[in-house]
């Protein structure tokens, strides 16, 4: 049982580390003009709630991005307000707008 345990959280891991690696580096600009589902990382600072209680603005020197974090993937999420973050996600385009659906989220400072 403990040999299935620690298997599966290889496998895990190796899974996060492979999606992260080919998350493509990205602005904020780039990010908005990309095409929908795309992969990317972004590196920015959370500058407060964008209306519904998941959905953050993520800012960069290039502009600002409405991020789409579920509860699930950060402990707390006003530990992050106004700090420096690693996010990794797809881009959704809607209505002309682009939001990035995050996966993994990341304080870096």
């Amino acid at each position: 049982m403990k040999k299935l345990v620690i298997t599966a959280c290889l496998v895990a891991c190796s899974f996060m580390a492979y999606a992260n690696e080919r998350a493509k580096s990205v602005t904020v600009k780039q990010a908005q003009s990309m095409r929908d589902d795309s992969h990317v990382s972004l590196t920015g600072k959370i500058t407060g709630h964008a209306g519904d209680d998941d959905k953050y603005w993520l800012q960069d020197s290039t502009g600002r991005i409405r991020i789409d974090v579920d509860d699930d993937d950060w402990d707390d999420e006003n530990v992050a307000i106004g700090k420096t973050v690693r996010v990794v996600g797809d881009t959704d385009r809607d209505d002309g707008h682009t939001e990035i659906d995050v996966d993994h989220i990341r304080v870096v400072n």
